[in-house]
Formats: structure tokens, sequence, C-alpha cells
């Protein structure tokens, strides 16, 4: 990988990566680690998960449930990753829109973290 100007050049992909937006995905990485590690406390705590798929996950155990959530996750980041400059719906690009997605997380983890304190 060599760097020129403000991009990063994969030698075997004519893909341009800004480090703003790879830091954006990396930010929204850990912020999906967070809302796991706070749903296994959560649901430690008589909480419940939502979520039929990761309630399935977390049936297994609290490391499958992190291993599935971060697969998934890096699966969605990896296709953010490469279709970023796409328009969606002609509005707007998906690099765009990952500002809302961090946004939305934020939102979720302070809401674990008010749980956290609500549930005895």
């Amino acid at each position: 990988m060599r760097k020129s100007d403000h991009y990063y050049f994969l030698e075997t992909e004519p893909t341009l990566f800004r480090p703003k937006y790879v830091l954006y995905l990396f930010l929204l990485l850990l912020l999906c680690l967070i809302d796991g590690t706070m749903t296994i406390i959560l649901i430690e705590r008589g909480a419940w998960e939502a979520n039929p798929i990761m309630r399935q996950a977390m049936s297994v155990s609290r490391e499958f449930f992190l291993l599935v959530k971060y697969i998934i996750t890096s699966f969605g980041l990896l296709f953010l990753l490469i279709h970023g400059e796409k328009k969606v719906f002609g509005l707007c690009t998906l690099e765009e829109i990952t500002g809302l997605f961090i946004i939305f997380y934020e939102g979720l983890v302070v809401y674990e973290i008010a749980m956290y304190y609500l549930i005895p």
C-alpha cells in the first residue's frame, strides 16, 4: 500500500480509500463490539435480545454471540468500504450514510448504558 496525497492505493486494485472514511468504519466496528458487550451484560441482568438471529447465537454462548456479531458487521463494513461511492436512490452516497450509522450506534450504546443503571 502506498500513500499519495490524501488517498491510499491498494497495489492490486485501482480503488481509493480515504483515511477518514476508513477511520469511520473502524469506529463503527468498535461501537458494534461495545454494543455486543453491553448486550451480554444486560442479558445477564434480565434483559432479552430482540433480534432473533442474535438471540439464537446468544443461546450457544457469549463468545459465539460476539463472533457472529463481529463477522456480520465486518462483512457489512467491507461492503460499505467497497461500494462507498455508490449513490442510494440517487440522493447520497453510502459513504455519507455511514455518518448516520455512527449516530445510530452511539445512540444505541447510550441507551444500553442507561438500561444498565435501570435494570437491577
